[in-house]
């Protein structure tokens, strides 16, 4: 026997509705095959879900449920939960499966003796669908914080980038000027140069006179 109940979650990033689906079915876990409510999480790791089950059920209910190795399943014993109890206590498993991108996560609510269904229990079936939809909205949550804080990490990075940009420029100006100066100093150095070459041109010049004049005075004896 399979049941639908189906809610929009709007997720708080604005996107569109994201469509929540309980089904109901027989999964086999660690007391045998037994009915189960159903949800499937699209593109979400099934680590990431399991480990907020364990939160969702210390926020919400005030269970801490225990990791059970073996079975890989999460056990709530004794949960006091009213809604679904009415009055006694009940054990809630649940377990998560990897299927693509997506994640299954499975909940069995063991009323003592019995799996709760939606044919003998169905008010308290109703509140353990609302319960495990409620749970979706929590990972869809815990989702787009985890893009947000992805998106801003990237925005960090961006601006360290853009810090390193303008340090970037600052040193490169650093290099003109010092290039500037340099360029300056030689061509000043140049001006000088030719200056001196004017000078010794002129003392070549006054030194071949006096040559001159020596030769004369020798050819002249």
């Amino acid at each position: 026997m399979i049941r639908f109940i189906w809610i929009s979650i709007f997720t708080i990033c604005a996107l569109p509705f994201t469509q929540a689906q309980v089904v109901e079915r027989s999964v086999g876990m660690s007391a045998g095959v037994q009915n189960a409510l159903v949800l499937e999480v699209p593109a979400v790791d099934a680590g990431l879900v399991s480990d907020l089950w364990k939160d969702y059920m210390k926020d919400f209910y005030r269970e801490k449920p225990k990791w059970q190795r073996k079975d890989k399943e999460w056990l709530s014993d004794d949960a006091d939960i009213a809604a679904l109890g009415m009055g006694n206590t009940v054990d809630v498993i649940a377990k998560t499966e990897q299927k693509g991108d997506n994640t299954f996560i499975y909940m069995w609510i063991d009323l003592g003796g019995a799996y709760l269904n939606s044919s003998q229990h169905r008010e308290r079936y109703t509140e353990a669908e609302k319960m495990l939809v409620r749970f979706g909205l929590e990972v869809a949550r815990a989702k787009v914080k985890i893009e947000l804080e992805e998106q801003e990490d990237m925005l960090k990075d961006l601006n360290r980038d853009l810090e390193r940009l303008a340090t970037d420029k600052e040193r490169y100006e650093r290099e003109i000027q010092r290039a500037r100066e340099t360029i300056a100093k030689a061509e000043q150095d140049i001006e000088d140069n030719l200056k001196a070459q004017e000078e010794m041109a002129a003392r070549i010049k006054a030194q071949e006179d006096v040559i001159k004049s020596v030769q004369k005075r020798l050819n002249d004896l």
